[in-house]
């Protein structure tokens, strides 16, 4: 519940974007799997840390990787 179907993600770096999807996947143009799957796919690298990759609009066009969100969660369940 703390990305919303349809939610925008974007790398670190602005290049590239993907879309949540309601299974919790990731959609590109081109591309739909996992976090790690889809950062690795459009870098044409064999593996990718997804959790660091893929960041979302923290505010005022600030991005935090999706990891934070993932701790932040962990944190509640504590």
């Amino acid at each position: 519940g703390l990305l919303e179907p349809g939610a925008v993600l974007t790398s670190h770096n602005r290049r590239w974007t993907a879309k949540v999807r309601a299974d919790g996947t990731l959609a590109t143009a081109d591309f739909r799997g996992s976090i790690h799957q889809a950062g690795a796919h459009v870098q044409g690298l064999p593996a990718c840390n997804g959790w660091q990759f893929w960041c979302f609009d923290a505010g005022g066009g600030r991005l935090q990787p999706i990891d934070l969100l993932r701790e932040r969660l962990r944190g509640e369940l504590n």
